[in-house]
């Protein structure tokens, strides 16, 4: 029953994220920042009923008693404090990497975590409660806020997550193409974390998916659209460069990229089971 739910939860904030990517830049942002805001609500509400079950017990990893009494608040008030640390955290991580044309990196990610830290050191009084005045204790807060995050982006980088720059998305268009086109979009990481670029698809074999720990059913359709799209391709030697978002942008609109769609003047192969099918015909 859980499963359900929590695949219904992302099934809908999945189509609210592609339905708020067509709307304007500002429209977009805020539209975010308030999914955000009820992710974090619900995470605050449960919160704060938990708290409330021994409100005598100090909050975990608050010397400070006044801070701790800050954390053990009713459910309403800590729905409110959590509601604008993760919607103003996911809306300026959204306006931050649109201002910088879609990069995502360790620096956007502090920037944001410094403003949703403040935010959130403001409607909570944790700023009042450090002694250090409103001001002081919010540029504090979001210190700590922003070296935390850069921590935790990093360590996601080193365990594989990388960084998405312009350059990167535009060696894997065609490789975003074919798992899309496949609905395999989970396994963009694992290829991306191989370096398995759009100059590798010629050259993929089954030893190469497992290495990837990509399952033998997923494999399969993999090699097969391989086999009909890319096996007597040849890749460009540097990838054409693309605008920021342009990977995203025609993935989220259901563009099937492939060296036909890309104009190129060879006909794809046609799959083994084509084939078959064709001599049995005849």
């Amino acid at each position: 029953m859980f499963d359900q739910i929590d695949a219904k939860r992302k099934e809908t904030m999945a189509a609210i994220d592609t339905w708020a990517r067509k709307q304007p830049p500002v429209v977009e942002c805020a539209l975010i920042g308030v999914g955000g805001g009820v992710q974090g609500a619900f995470i605050g509400g449960i919160m704060g009923g938990m708290s409330k079950m021994d409100p005598n017990q100090p909050a975990p990893g608050m010397a400070n008693p006044q801070q701790s009494m800050m954390m053990n608040q009713s459910p309403l008030i800590m729905a409110r404090n959590f509601a604008v640390l993760t919607g103003s955290n996911a809306g300026l991580t959204a306006a931050i990497k649109k201002m910088r044309n879609g990069k995502d990196d360790v620096q956007g990610a502090m920037m944001a975590s410094f403003g949703s830290g403040a935010a959130f050191s403001l409607v909570s009084g944790m700023a009042n409660a450090q002694g250090q005045g409103v001001v002081p204790g919010m540029v504090s807060t979001g210190v700590v806020f922003a070296l935390m995050q850069g921590a935790i982006y990093q360590i996601g980088k080193a365990l594989g997550g990388g960084e998405k720059t312009p350059e990167t998305e535009a060696e894997y268009v065609y490789t975003k193409g074919m798992l899309n086109t496949l609905g395999l979009n989970k396994y963009e990481k694992a290829f991306m974390k191989n370096q398995l670029s759009d100059r590798c698809l010629p050259l993929l074999n089954e030893s190469s998916l497992q290495d990837c720990k990509i399952p033998a059913g997923p494999r399969l359709l993999i090699l097969n659209h391989i086999d009909a799209y890319y096996r007597s391709w040849t890749p460009p030697p540097i990838p054409v460069a693309v605008p920021a978002g342009a990977a995203t942008s025609a993935l989220s609109n259901s563009t099937v990229l492939t060296p036909a769609a890309a104009g190129t003047t060879e006909q794809p192969v046609k799959s083994c089971c084509a084939k078959k099918n064709q001599a049995a015909t005849a």
